[in-house]
């Protein structure tokens, strides 16, 4: 399952690339937009459904459905996780 840091960057690039607000992107996805809010603050600790579809929306953005695809892409989530603990790293270029 995907963590909280990385889900919020997957959906936040989801939104940047198509162009969606907060609100846009809740409609996307069947969600309300206070949850959109959340995800993006990494502001959830449960795995619900909610997090479950809004996860495998994300993935399914980049991932091609190959094995090896998946290795490479469980690799980089683990870099921005591990990037995210250093304090003076800004994944974000801010």
């Amino acid at each position: 399952m995907i963590g909280p840091e990385s889900l919020a960057s997957s959906l936040q690039s989801y939104m940047r690339r198509n162009q969606l607000t907060q609100a846009q992107a809740a409609q996307h996805l069947n969600v309300s937009q206070a949850f959109i809010s959340r995800i993006l603050n990494c502001g959830w600790t449960r795995r619900t459904a909610k997090i479950q579809r809004v996860s495998m929306k994300a993935l399914s953005e980049v991932w091609n459905g190959e094995e090896e695809d998946a290795k490479a892409l469980a690799k980089c989530i683990r870099a921005i996780g591990e990037a995210r603990k250093k304090p003076s790293s800004n994944v974000y270029g801010n």
